[in-house]
């Protein structure tokens, strides 16, 4: 009894805070991209850089600025950032009106990487709303954190780099952003051998988790950034260019990085339905326990004699108790009867 009264109060009404409303929060992402104001150079991966130093398929490199490398462009969810480009020039020679019109490869196609996206910064600008609670914040307006590759919970606050920090946007390179997910960008494509995720692309899920139920006042209320690689996938994406006439075109084919953003979490507010509602359950769970055990007791247990002797009490035998009833009021008419005939002999 006394194991179930402290499960209800320190586990069901405490710790799992069974007077909370939980909602899952949902919400707004903006991001924007900004290259470095100094590209790196001597970088591995370019072969007009330091040829044959790469264990992967080299290419020469070319530098991009943040319009360029951004594509496809304005998704409030999701964000992709180039890292390799194959050029395609195509011309028709033809009128669309003719289902035998198709476009014809004019030139050797140029494939290319795009130089040193790891020093890219990323804006990450969001807001939670909690609809039932009515709750509202933007990221700039709580305490955030990211979570590293070792499971922590950390923040950063590094010059122009800041995450999690009051009254500061969220500023991080893909870099750093890919390494707290433990993904390297010249490590081997899941899809083949000889390319690198650099080569391939990949599809990457950044979760911002919201929550208020980590501490006892519902005013606090902290972000989580963590980031979970797509197993076994890669991201290309093509972009049509027309040049002078539909009649002429480029094709970029873009291999990149996906950014994926999901909102969740747990946004609680006090209800006092969910309360008795909580209060309810567990007692009832109290009275199916106090059934089991009195069953046991009297039923199972070597000494159920004994329980059973203690816990009811023996009384007479209900036709026995019927029958003493009835000649108790027997006696009480007759002498009822006596009282009235003496009364009668007086009159």
């Amino acid at each position: 009894m006394i194991v179930i009264i402290g499960y209800i109060i320190a586990y069901q009404l405490i710790y799992k805070k069974g007077y909370l409303e939980i909602e899952v929060p949902t919400g707004s992402i903006r991001t924007s991209l900004l290259a470095p104001s100094v590209f790196a150079t001597n970088l591995t991966y370019c072969n007009n850089q330091n040829p044959g130093l790469y264990p992967y398929t080299e290419l020469n490199c070319t530098y991009w600025d943040d319009p360029l490398v951004v594509f496809p462009i304005a998704q409030e969810t999701a964000f992709t950032a180039s890292t390799r480009v194959k050029v395609i020039n195509q011309t028709s020679n033809c009128f669309f009106d003719s289902p035998n019109c198709t476009f014809q490869d004019i030139s050797p196609e140029t494939n290319m990487y795009l130089a040193d996206v790891e020093n890219f910064t990323i804006l990450i600008d969001h807001t939670m709303y909690a609809p039932i609670s009515g709750i509202q914040y933007n990221a700039e307006e709580l305490e955030g954190y990211i979570q590293n590759q070792y499971g922590e919970d950390i923040q950063i606050n590094q010059g122009i780099t800041t995450v999690g920090i009051k009254g500061k946007p969220d500023i991080i390179t893909l870099g750093q952003l890919l390494e707290f997910g433990g993904i390297d960008l010249d490590s081997q494509s899941p899809l083949n051998e000889t390319h690198s995720i650099r080569y391939d692309g990949c599809v990457v899920f950044v979760f911002i988790t919201y929550s208020n139920t980590y501490t006892y006042s519902t005013n606090n209320i902290k972000y989580v950034y963590s980031v979970k690689k797509v197993s076994d996938t890669v991201y290309d994406v093509p972009e049509p260019v027309i040049l002078s006439s539909l009649q002429s075109r480029l094709i970029f084919k873009r291999h990149g990085i996906r950014l994926i953003f999901i909102q969740t979490g747990s946004i609680g507010s006090f209800r006092l339905e969910v309360l008795v509602l909580t209060l309810a359950s567990s007692l009832g769970l109290l009275a199916v326990s106090t059934i089991i055990v009195d069953q046991m007791a009297i039923r199972i247990l070597p000494q159920r004699k004994s329980y059973s002797s203690l816990k009811f009490q023996v009384t007479e035998k209900f036709e026995d108790a019927i029958t003493i009833i009835g000649s108790k009021e027997k006696e009480n008419d007759h002498v009822d009867d006596e009282k009235l005939f003496s009364q009668i002999d007086k009159l």
